[in-house]
């Protein structure tokens, strides 16, 4: 009995040993791509019309390979090497270093919105209302300069971003000043503290700690945040934050975490109705407004301006990036305007919210139906679909690891072509690559899950009529 026992722990350690050097060889081989990055462009084919993007697809695509494989090693062995300590510390090691290799990079090749974050931090540090006026209105022709201004997007329109967001580019300002690396370093560090919180959030559910790879090593997360700094590596964190305090039972606390996230970036809004329960619902919606309208307070003064691009964002077609199921409708019911189906959109987020709301969930549920409704969300965008919103998905794949969800994370890389497509067109093919399996996947999950549900139904429905027969003839 005991030699049995001695050879199962010895093949368990040894299985451990192998599954750990399958994610440091992989760890290794992405040190070295995320190292050297577009230096790498050599290995890529020369074509005509290459530009900046296409090398990085290339790097995306496969890193995405690397990372996938790895994801597909830590859940297939989750049982018996999930919670190793020595295994958690190999993935955040090689975690933050990929990021660290992206921070000194210039972001301007695949986005320039780092540059609004610094304008609108600058143009609040010099005593002025975000929202009063667009960058390239005289009253602003002081602030202008050669490195900053010359990059900013939509220079004749007001500032698209919440004012959440707007009292953290004015902190960032001040700790950064005009220095991108030092902004891009601030993001960085909300999403290192958004790994470390995951793990926490991990181990308090009872899931394996080295599930934290789905999100720490994902290469959307990596690049639109260490290298792009976009505004989602504080969303994201303020979110995990508050899925955190909520696990702890400190609900308000996370009520007003997630009203700060709400008013970062609007669309953790929807996830309040996750974090409602009978009898906090009205309680908790009187927090979060409360939050929510104390943020928008320092920047009231600009009045009916307060709103800035967003109407605009989402109402002009031109706007129109990478959308999947808008898009569809559109070529399928031609009526159906652009503007219109962004409000029927909301329409249909504010009912999945709504039934989510009036669900009772416990503990874990409460992230179960978060996560459905950032699925929703990416779903039903009233608006551009741009890359890096899709990270908010990532932290909930740690819990609900998803193929469909996954594929998308990795192929939504593709809808960076439109920028060096000719006269700046999306291609259909990329909509195709993109959605297609995101759809057969996502509905080929759902009828085998109710496949599931109702196979155990009979099975219990007939079992019990069974066992009645055999009393009856007993």
């Amino acid at each position: 009995m005991d030699m049995e026992k001695n050879n199962h722990n010895r093949s368990n350690g040894l299985h451990s040993r192998a599954v750990l050097a399958g994610i440091i060889g992989l760890g290794l081989i992405s040190a070295v791509v995320y190292f050297f990055n577009f230096k790498l462009d050599h290995l890529v084919p020369e074509f005509s019309g290459r530009t900046d993007i296409h090398v990085y697809i290339s790097l995306f695509l496969f890193l995405s390979v690397i990372y996938l494989l790895a994801v597909l090693l830590i859940l297939k062995n989750g049982s018996t090497i999930g919670n190793s300590k020595n295994l958690l510390f190999i993935i955040l090691f090689f975690a933050i270093f990929f990021r660290l290799c992206l921070i000194a990079l210039e972001p301007a090749a695949l986005s320039d919105d780092m540059y609004r974050y610094i304008w609108d931090g600058r143009v609040q540090q010099s005593g002025t209302n975000p929202y009063q006026y667009p960058p390239a209105a005289e009253e602003l022709k002081p602030l202008r300069d050669d490195r900053i201004f010359p990059n900013i997007n939509r220079k004749d329109y007001p500032t698209i971003y919440p004012a959440g967001a707007q009292i953290f580019f004015r902190l960032f300002y001040m700790l950064a000043q005009d220095r991108v690396t030092g902004h891009k370093g601030l993001m960085t560090f909300f999403d290192i503290c958004t790994m470390l919180l995951l793990t926490a959030l991990l181990r308090a559910y009872g899931f394996e700690t080295a599930r934290v790879l789905i999100y720490a090593w994902n290469p959307l997360v990596i690049f639109e945040i260490a290298y792009s700094g976009h505004l989602e590596g504080l969303t994201v964190f303020l979110v995990v934050a508050a899925l955190y305090l909520n696990a702890l039972q400190k609900k308000t606390p996370g009520i007003i975490l997630l009203a700060v996230a709400g008013a970062v970036k609007f669309y953790p809004a929807l996830l309040l109705a996750a974090f409602l329960n009978r009898g906090n619902r009205i309680k908790g919606m009187v927090i979060f407004l409360a939050a929510f309208v104390l943020l928008y307070l320092p920047y009231i003064g600009a009045g009916s301006k307060l709103p800035g691009f967003l109407p605009v964002y989402l109402n002009n077609p031109y706007e129109s990036f990478n959308l999947g199921l808008k898009y569809l409708l559109m070529l399928l019911f031609p009526g159906l305007g652009y503007a219109l189906l962004s409000q029927l959109f909301i329409l249909a987020l504010m009912a999945a919210g709504l039934a989510v709301l009036f669900k009772d969930k416990q503990n874990v549920q409460v992230i179960r139906y978060a996560y459905i409704l950032v699925g929703w969300l990416i779903v039903l965008m009233p608006a551009a679909l741009q890359p890096w919103y899709v990270i908010l998905i990532v932290p909930f794949l740690a819990f609900y690891p998803s193929a469909a969800w996954l594929f998308f994370t990795c192929a939504v890389v593709l809808s960076y072509v439109k920028y060096a497509a000719p006269q700046g067109v999306m291609p259909t093919w990329v909509l195709l690559v993109e959605y297609t399996p995101l759809f057969v996947l996502l509905a080929a999950g759902f009828l085998l899950k109710s496949f599931a549900v109702r196979s155990r139904i009979n099975s219990i429905f007939f079992g019990r009529i069974s066992e009645r027969s055999a009393e009856v003839q007993s």
